[in-house]
């Protein structure tokens, strides 16, 4: 059997699989399909408005105009190919060397480059459609913006699809090297130049930011277009997108065409790569995961060390004040959190890229002395910590109960009944993420030069918000779980998922429409001077806060306790 015919064949079985998943999906879950879909009508509408908006002011601006439009564009597609390398990087790994079904298909007579071509496959279109999603009224608003027809979409659509393909190849490639010949002491290294490199980046961010604000605009420009000059590399498959875009929209049909037919001789050339690299490579990356054993420790070893908690330990559970069972629970948390490198990576990129942007707050160029704009950005910035926060608990907390799966009864016979699992699990994941975003709002606070009052009042909205989106997540998680399934990622693709991003949008909107309500008077762009916050409108601000905390945390916590406290909870394993 040849490459071609083992992966057309697993492409039709797993095809005929989804089409049978969809029929029973859309005849069971009618609420479910109605509310994505009018959520992806809504959202496809509302940014191509805003997006079209946006570019037609910058496209309108004397001079730098059509460059900085050209420069977005590049940006943009970027980001984009990174984004995309590293979400079919972790698709891909999953559905290769963690699904328990691999076990089974690589004893198959397939050759093993067919496996890999399909997962990489697989992972592409899992990892791609929310892409095509995000950039369709893009796409629309640009052509709106260079005035085009029909042939825009039909021009840049083959490069775009093209660009994806490279995307979920480079990662397999990446990710068979990372498996084959990766050792445990790369890591130090990797962390500690990372490190170095962002010490050694501060001050010339700094540097850059204060000629940014020096009012010379020959100067402020050559510093913004200089720090995107990675992003048009010639070299990049996201440049000849850009490419094409741009010559797509100024009717060059010639270099469309050019651009085009490059990105799919790459697009297959990767392909062909894909399957060279798995014919050599898998078999033996796929054994060293297979064979890996977790090492231990001499000091594991000892019968004493085994039988005993340390004394940190000790200590520790003491000033948490609960019993051995619990704390044993937050500890294997804990080790499960550490142990899966696609949580705490991606924590770490969303919790490292909010720091960084919240000690460079006052860079941002605007004039941060008018009350208008310290309004502005202070509340903004509370935005986006909450809306990041509500995508860690959407992805990490919402499927926690779903991944214990079947071994859940384990937890239903030890001395902790599963309410009480509920709550530990709620105490814990809460307390860390109100104390994270409760830093990075006080350092965007300092950096502001916020009043402390102010501070004190961001900081108690966020440990609100933070508690309730957390108790959101998993209370929802709980009500609607899903123990035969074993990857996260499809997991919150469900019902109980869109309901939960739906849910904590509705929450954080309500929540920061209460607490601006403090600081209207300073929203006017004709106000002088900072007008002073009524500590009694605070209060009452926050305590509507509060009320909306019970009831989009509280009342979904209420119910999934009073389920799990039942033991036909059981019976969904």
């Amino acid at each position: 059997m040849t490459v071609a015919s083992a992966t057309s064949l697993l492409a039709s079985a797993h095809w005929r699989m989804l089409l049978h998943k969809l029929r029973f999906g859309l005849r069971e879950n009618r609420l479910l399909s109605v509310t994505v879909g009018s959520f992806l009508v809504l959202y496809g509408v509302a940014a191509y408005f805003l997006v079209a908006r946006g570019l037609e002011f910058v496209a309108k601006l004397p001079l730098v105009g059509p460059l900085l439009t050209e420069r977005m564009v590049f940006l943009l597609f970027f980001f984009f190919f990174v984004m995309l390398v590293i979400s079919n990087a972790t698709i891909t790994g999953m559905g290769l060397f963690r699904r328990k079904d691999m076990e089974w298909q690589v004893a198959l007579p397939l050759p093993p480059r067919s496996l890999v071509l399909w997962k990489t496959l697989e992972g592409m279109l899992l990892a791609s459609w929310g892409l095509l999603v995000l950039s369709a009224p893009i796409l629309l608003a640009l052509a709106r913006i260079y005035e085009a027809d029909a042939r825009f979409m039909l021009a840049v659509v083959p490069a775009l699809l093209s660009l994806v393909t490279i995307a979920a190849n480079v990662s397999t490639w990446l990710l068979i090297a990372l498996v084959r010949w990766s050792k445990r002491w790369m890591w130090k290294p990797v962390v500690a130049v990372a490190v170095l490199l962002l010490v050694r980046t501060l001050p010339v961010w700094n540097s850059s930011f204060d000629k940014l604000n020096s009012g010379d605009l020959s100067a402020s420009l050559n510093q913004i277009l200089r720090h995107t000059e990675i992003c048009m590399h010639p070299l990049l498959p996201s440049s000849w997108v850009a490419e094409t875009i741009q010559a797509a929209g100024r009717g060059m049909v010639e270099r469309t065409v050019f651009f085009n037919l490059v990105l799919l001789a790459y697009a297959l050339m990767s392909i062909v790569i894909t399957t060279r690299i798995a014919g050599a490579h898998f078999y033996p990356a796929w054994n060293r995961i297979m064979s890996a054993a977790p090492g231990t420790d001499k000091a594991a070893e000892n019968p004493r060390f085994r039988a005993r908690p340390g004394r940190v330990t000790e200590w520790l559970r003491r000033m948490l004040a609960l019993d051995r069972a619990s704390f044993a629970l937050l500890v294997k948390e804990v080790r499960t959190f550490v142990r899966e490198p696609v949580q705490w990576g991606q924590t770490a990129i969303i919790f490292g890229l909010l720091l960084m942007y919240s000690m460079n707050l006052r860079k941002l160029g605007y004039d941060l002395q008018s009350p208008f704009w310290i309004t502005v950005v202070s509340h903004l910035n509370l935005l986006v910590c909450c809306l990041a926060l509500s995508t860690l608990t959407t992805r990490f907390i919402y499927p926690q109960f779903s991944l214990e799966g079947q071994r859940l009864w384990i937890l239903g016979l030890s001395p902790l009944p599963l309410h009480r699992v509920l709550a530990l699990k709620l105490r814990l994941s809460a307390s860390v993420l109100a104390l994270l975003m409760i830093a990075l709002v006080v350092v965007s606070g300092v950096s502001l030069a916020l009043p402390w009052k102010r501070i004190l009042f961001f900081s108690a909205a966020i440990l609100m918000l933070s508690y309730g989106l957390t108790s959101l997540a998993l209370s929802l998680g709980a009500l609607v779980p899903n123990f035969r399934e074993s990857n996260p990622a499809r997991i919150v693709s469900g019902f109980g998922g869109t309901v939960c991003l739906i849910a904590s949008f509705v929450y954080i909107v309500c929540g920061m429409a209460l607490l601006v309500i403090p600081s209207w008077q300073n929203l006017k762009q004709d106000a002088v001077a900072l007008v002073g916050h009524d500590g009694r409108i605070e209060l009452v601000a926050l305590g509507g806060l509060a009320v909306l905390t019970v009831v989009f945390g509280g009342l979904p916590y209420f119910f999934a306790k009073k389920r799990t406290k039942n033991l036909e909870y059981l019976r969904h394993l």
